[in-house]
Parts: C-alpha cells; sequence; structure tokens
C-alpha cells in the first residue's frame, strides 16, 4: 500500500479546497442569475412533478425554465416525484450532493491506486476536488444541476466494493435505471468476469424498469416503445456533445450512421478490451477511467457536463507525477513531473469569461471560445474543428494510452500495482473473487 504524506498533503490540501469553494460561492452569489438557474433540475423537478397530472405527456412536453424535453428513463422521473421540499432547497440538495460526491470520488480514485486511509490521503482529496471543482465538466454540471458527479460517485463506490460483496453491482444497476450509459460497465462487470455482480446490476437496471413500469405504465411504455431515442430532439450537433455522433453530426448535416457505428465498434474493442487487462493486472483506476472514458466517446450524447470523469482522470495524472518525481535523479525533471498536473487543469479549467449573453467572470472552458450555436459550428476551420472536439481526441488519446499500458509485458504494466491482485478500493489488495485477509 502507497502512503501520502500528511505534513504538507493536509495543509496543502485544505488551502486549495478552502480557495476553491470560497471563490465559486462568491462568484455564483455575484452573479445567480446567470449561475443559479439550474435549468435541467427543473427539467427533473417539473417532470417528476407532472407525473401526478398527466404522466403519458412525460415525453411529449418540455419542462422547466428552459422548456427542455426530458430525455431519461421513467425511474429517473420517479426519484424527483412529490420531493417534500420546494425547488429553491433542491437546488441546495442537489449542489450540496455534488460537492460531497466529488470528494468521495476522489478519495476513492485514491483508494484505487493502493493509497492507504491516512491524513495525507484526506489532504490530497481535498487538493485535487478543489482543482476539479473549477474545470469544466464539473462547473457546467453544477450550472445546469446536472447529477452527473452524484452517478459517478455512486458508480466508483459500487465498483470499490470487494468482489465477496452479494450487493457489488447494486448501484451500477440504479445508475442504469436513472440513466442508460452506466450500462457498459455492465459489461466492464462480464469481461473482468465478475458475473454475480454484474447479475445483481442487470436485476437491479431490471427492477427500476418493472417498478417504473407498475407505478407509471403509460409514461414507461411511451418511453421504451416510442421516446427511447428522444435525444433527437435536443440538438446533438451542438458543440458541447463532444461524441463520435456529435463530431459527424457537425461535420456531416444529419449525421453519417456507417461512420458512427464503425468508430463505435473499433473504439468499443480497444477500450473495453483495454480496461479488461488492465483490471486484470491491478490498475482498477485506470481501467474504470477507460471504461468511463469509452462510454463517453460511443453515446449518441456526451454534452461536456458528462466529462466529469476529469476528477479520477485528475487523480491519475496527479498520482504519476508524484511517483515519477520521486524516481527523478534532477530537480529540472521533478519540476517538469510537477508541471504535468498544473497543465492538465489549466487546459481544462473553467475560466472567467464574458460571453455574449453571458455576464463577465461565467466560468466558461476554452471550448467556448469558438464560434457556436446557429449552425456555426458545421462550418468550423480545420483549427477549429480540432479545438472545437477537444474532448473527444483526449478521450481518444486516454483510450490509446490505456491500450498500450494494457499491452505492455506483464512485468513492466504490473510493476508497483500489486500484480494480478483486484483491489479491495475501501480497504484492501484482495484476490479477485477472494476472501478478505486477515
Amino acid at each position: 500500500m502507497r502512503t501520502l504524506p500528511a505534513r504538507w498533503w493536509l495543509p496543502f490540501g485544505l488551502l486549495v479546497a478552502a480557495t476553491a469553494a470560497t471563490a465559486w460561492v462568491l462568484t455564483v452569489r455575484h452573479q445567480p442569475d446567470a449561475l443559479w438557474r439550474l435549468i435541467d433540475l427543473g427539467v427533473y423537478n417539473d417532470a417528476g412533478h407532472s407525473l401526478e397530472r398527466a404522466q403519458h405527456r412525460l415525453y411529449t412536453h418540455r419542462f422547466g425554465e428552459g422548456k427542455l424535453p426530458f430525455i431519461y428513463p421513467p425511474f429517473a422521473a420517479l426519484v424527483f416525484y412529490k420531493l417534500p421540499f420546494s425547488f429553491g432547497t433542491l437546488k441546495l440538495v442537489v449542489t450540496g450532493l455534488t460537492l460531497a460526491s466529488l470528494l468521495v470520488i476522489v478519495w476513492v480514485s485514491w483508494g484505487m491506486l493502493h493509497y492507504r486511509r491516512s491524513w495525507g490521503r484526506a489532504g490530497a482529496t481535498l487538493a485535487v476536488a478543489g482543482a476539479a471543482l473549477w474545470l469544466e465538466p464539473v462547473q457546467q454540471t453544477l450550472l445546469f444541476g446536472q447529477v452527473n458527479v452524484i452517478l459517478l460517485a455512486v458508480v466508483l463506490v459500487d465498483l470499490a466494493f470487494p468482489d465477496s460483496r452479494w450487493w457489488k453491482g447494486a448501484l451500477i444497476g440504479l445508475a442504469t435505471g436513472f440513466k442508460l450509459t452506466p450500462g457498459i460497465f455492465v459489461v466492464y462487470l462480464l469481461l473482468t468476469r465478475r458475473f454475480r455482480a454484474a447479475a445483481v446490476a442487470v436485476a437491479t437496471f431490471a427492477a427500476t424498469v418493472l417498478g417504473s413500469w407498475l407505478l407509471i405504465p403509460a409514461a414507461s411504455r411511451k418511453y421504451w416503445f416510442d421516446a427511447i431515442g428522444v435525444g433527437d430532439n435536443v440538438g446533438q450537433d451542438f458543440i458541447s456533445n463532444q461524441s463520435f455522433n456529435g463530431m459527424l453530426r457537425r461535420v456531416f448535416d444529419g449525421g453519417a450512421a456507417p461512420l458512427w457505428l464503425l468508430l463505435c465498434a473499433a473504439t468499443a474493442v480497444a477500450g473495453l478490451g483495454a480496461a479488461t487487462l488492465l483490471s486484470r493486472r491491478g490498475q482498477e483506476l485506470a481501467a474504470v477511467v477507460t471504461c468511463g472514458v469509452t462510454g463517453l466517446l460511443v453515446s449518441p450524447i456526451s454534452w461536456t457536463h458528462h466529462w466529469v470523469w476529469v476528477a479520477p482522470v485528475l487523480v491519475l495524472v496527479v498520482h504519476v507525477a508524484v511517483t515519477r518525481g520521486r524516481a527523478a535523479g534532477s530537480w529540472a525533471v521533478k519540476a517538469a513531473w510537477a508541471a504535468f498536473p498544473v497543465g492538465f487543469v489549466l487546459l481544462a479549467f473553467a475560466w472567467p469569461m464574458a460571453l455574449p449573453g453571458r455576464p463577465a467572470l461565467t466560468p466558461q472552458g476554452l471550448l467556448w471560445k469558438l464560434p457556436y450555436a446557429d449552425d456555426r459550428e458545421h462550418h468550423w476551420d480545420a483549427v477549429q474543428f480540432l479545438a472545437g472536439n477537444a474532448y473527444l481526441f483526449a478521450g481518444l488519446l486516454l483510450v490509446a494510452v490505456a491500450a498500450y499500458l494494457a499491452l505492455r509485458p506483464t512485468g513492466e504494466a504490473g510493476r508497483g500495482s500489486g500484480g494480478g491482485a483486484r483491489t479491495d478500493t475501501l480497504r484492501a489488495s484482495v484476490p479477485s473473487g477472494g476472501s478478505r485477509p486477515e
């Protein structure tokens, strides 16, 4: 097990987290009309309340202040049905859960890298979470009141449980019932031979479908037989859709289905194959991140706020910088590795910008400096094309690196990773399918 020294990680983490949180609160308070509307959360809330009046309209009407369609499974609407508090309180609750979930994501990610529970790990969690708070996908999630950070935490915690726990997979099933995309982790569980966990995930997902069908049959029938492709109504060519489908729709009006299927198939094979090999070598965080990013690339819709996988990726980046920096022989090399996570944060940072229709200091990523909306994405030049699909290309690079690491000789790839043992990331390292050593 690895350790993180508390003597400087803890004060550094406290400083970073306090500074990041204070800056975010002040920014939101300064421009609440732009940053505290949470229009996607309004869609969830209004869609849930609509079930009492006319459930068959769940997938035909538009909801919330933004008048947007509800494109999620019926189970997601049931979660917001008859909540015992106002929308103002709901905004505080979901925002608080998002911030807490960000801490959980980073804490569990350190565990997947075999770092023992300690004050040093707590400090490193605060430091990385504080930096991640200001990355564009996380800021977009907070801006819209989305639940992506919460769902990511649910998936990671589930995968962190030992394989011997009978309930492993249940949280993935619930997340899949809320949004279909976490279902890629059922495939991951099957490929890594965790068949019981995969079965539990499938059974839990089926329970969300069956339960929703019993409670709101009209809405369920509409979704599963007619409206499952309702995402076609949300402008999939918009710059924010950083998936193969989004890129192709920006290049070809209406997309190019054969090319999309080919790209998705090739990426799925490479990404899931690399994730499987990495997991078998005990590199669980790299495996899980590779699987998650693969899902983003092949999904029809991957808005930038879906790319909250940037948080565990940042943990990996800091881990590589720390371990390689310690082993470096010169101060110049150590400084170069220390600059690695800094550069990562600067590229993905939600820079304060003044954009059309937005007040000054609105947190936005560099992506939003490009021309977008009103079909301007369809007329990008070559440089704008590369920059405008930055998340997509970064995801492809991550899958390529994962495949390279997975195909390296076992002795090189498994060095310091615990060999072939799968990590019980909440407590200890245990062999796959085995019992916990005393």
